[in-house]
């Protein structure tokens, strides 16, 4: 009996810390590509621009999102490909930052991005060829927090002919269902 108060204790923080590590425990879903309303959505985002197209989902609340965010201001962009960012959440100065870089920047909402284009995990990756077939969806790296941040050679390798695999989608829950399913015990909402 007296060890009982250290292991009531022990597993108060272990369901704790569980509860904080399970949203890093599991890939995120994404749509597939053939998705209808995934397809309506990408095609309404890059109506009018000719050629290959990709679009950049982001939340602005998510640090993985943020890491793509620093990507994209940072490297040496294509400039044939005419690149979106659905920027989920109010973030005015990222939206700001992004626009001054030459992105075409939509804002919306969680449950619109989920009701709209039947995305709940971000960030994410869409690559559209010029009759905008999507012909990508998924993540960014390999691996969670990886460095390689592999836009750019998926572009090139589907530019080229080649079929890229698509990688996992390691992120922020954007749905409200999915953000149940990452923190069951409502830590982080």
């Amino acid at each position: 009996m007296r060890h009982l108060p250290v292991m009531l204790w022990f597993l108060a923080v272990a369901v704790l810390l569980a509860a904080l590590a399970i949203g890093h425990w599991f890939v995120l879903p994404h749509p597939d590509k053939r998705d209808e309303k995934l397809t309506a959505g990408v095609a309404e985002l890059v109506r009018g621009a000719p050629g290959w197209a990709a679009v950049h989902v982001l939340y602005s609340e998510c640090r993985c999102s943020q890491r793509i965010v620093d990507h994209l201001l940072s490297s040496a962009r294509p400039s044939d490909v005419h690149e979106t960012v659905v920027l989920v959440g109010d973030d005015a100065a990222l939206l700001s930052r992004l626009a001054a870089r030459g992105y075409h920047v939509v804002p919306t909402q969680p449950t619109e991005l989920t009701e709209r284009y039947g995305i709940e995990g971000v960030p994410l990756l869409i690559v559209a060829d010029p009759q905008r077939s999507i012909r990508y969806v998924g993540g960014y790296t390999r691996r969670l927090q990886g460095p390689d941040i592999s836009d750019l050679s998926i572009i090139r390798d589907l530019r080229s002919g080649a079929t890229p695999e698509d990688l996992p989608v390691f992120g922020c829950a954007v749905s409200q269902r999915l953000k149940r399913l990452a923190d069951p015990l409502a830590i982080k909402r």
